[in-house]
C-alpha cells in the first residue's frame, strides 16, 4: 500500500503542477455536477453568474496529492487497519480539495471574470469599414472592444458616403447601428495630433 499511496501523491503533484502552468486553475474542466456560484461585474453594471465545479482538474488533483501523502505517512508511521488508513486518506484528500476548491472560488475566479465596464465603452472606438457606407445608407464597421473583434452596421453621422476601409471613429451606438465619422475629419475638428488612430482597446 505504501508504494500505491506513495505513486498517487507523486501523480498528484506532478498533475497539480502541469494544470497550473497550463492555467487550468479556476477552470471549471471536468464533470460539472452542483458548484459554487460567484457573482461578478457584468457589462454595463449587471451581474453574471462565475462556476467552478468541484471536480475540476485543480481539485482531483490536489485530492489526489493529499490523499497520497496522508496515506502513505499512516502507513508508514501507524499500525492503523489498512480500511482505516484509507478512510482517514479520502478524509484528509477531501479536505485538501475543499481547500483548493473554496480559495478558487472565493480568490481566484472573481478575478478572472471581473468585467470592466469600461472595456466595453462604444464610443470613441476606432475601427475600419468592411463594407462602404453609401450616402444615407448602412455599411458596416469591424472594430475591436473588450478584446474580441466586433462587427456592426454602420452609418455616417454626416450622411456621406465612405468608402471601405476607411479608418473610422465611433461616435455613439444605437439599435445594433454605429454611427461614425472619419478619423481625419474627426483628429481635425477635435484638434487631435495627426497620423493614424491608435489602436482600439
Amino acid at each position: 500500500m505504501e508504494g500505491l499511496y506513495l505513486g498517487t501523491f507523486a501523480f498528484g503533484v506532478i498533475f497539480a503542477v502541469a494544470s497550473f502552468a497550463l492555467g487550468a486553475f479556476g477552470g471549471g474542466h471536468g464533470v460539472h455536477l452542483h458548484g459554487l456560484d460567484l457573482h461578478g461585474a457584468g457589462h454595463g453594471g449587471g451581474g453574471h453568474d462565475a462556476h467552478i465545479s468541484p471536480f475540476s482538474i485543480s481539485t482531483i488533483s490536489v485530492f489526489l496529492a493529499w490523499f497520497g501523502g496522508a496515506g502513505y505517512l499512516l502507513t508508514r508511521f501507524t499500525h492503523l487497519a489498512a480500511l482505516l488508513d484509507l478512510a482517514l486518506a479520502a478524509a484528509v484528500g477531501l479536505v485538501g480539495g475543499g481547500i483548493i476548491f473554496v480559495a478558487i472560488g472565493r480568490y481566484v475566479l472573481p478575478r478572472l471574470t471581473e468585467l470592466r465596464q469600461e472595456d466595453f465603452q462604444i464610443q470613441g472606438v476606432v475601427g475600419h469599414l468592411s463594407v462602404s457606407i453609401p450616402a444615407g445608407a448602412v455599411g458596416e464597421i469591424v472594430y475591436n472592444v473588450g478584446g474580441a473583434q466586433q462587427v456592426d452596421g454602420a452609418r455616417s453621422v454626416s450622411g456621406e458616403a465612405i468608402e471601405r476601409g476607411t479608418e473610422v471613429v465611433v461616435l455613439r451606438r444605437e439599435k445594433g447601428i454605429a454611427y461614425v465619422e472619419r478619423w481625419d475629419k474627426f483628429a481635425s475638428g477635435n484638434q487631435l495630433p495627426p497620423g493614424e488612430p491608435e489602436p482600439a482597446q
